[in-house]
Formats: structure tokens, sequence, C-alpha cells
């Protein structure tokens, strides 16, 4: 299944992959497992650190 939404905290807990594309390029792709362990923050959190929310 794919969801495109920018109300990541409302979603995040059904997630298992994410991609963030910015201008129709990836700048992101990892499991939400990965995020939280190499990154140590949520997911919605990177988002709004790499889009700049």
């Amino acid at each position: 299944m794919i969801i495109s939404t920018h109300l990541i905290a409302d979603v995040e807990k059904v997630l298992d992959e994410v991609i963030f594309i910015n201008q129709g390029q990836v700048v992101l792709q990892s499991s939400v497992d990965e995020i939280r362990e190499e990154k140590g923050m949520s997911v919605d959190a990177l988002f709004r650190e790499v889009f700049k929310c």
C-alpha cells in the first residue's frame, strides 16, 4: 500500500518504510525501524528536519 501525506504523525504507527520525495527526487528511503535506530527520532521529526517544517 502507498500512502501520500504530509501528516506523518497521523500515519507513522502503521508505516513499515518511508520515502521522502522533494521536487520529484527521492531524498530518503528507509525503514521506520532504521530511522528510529540510526537517527534516534521519529519519522515525523525527521520529516520536519529534512523539509525544514
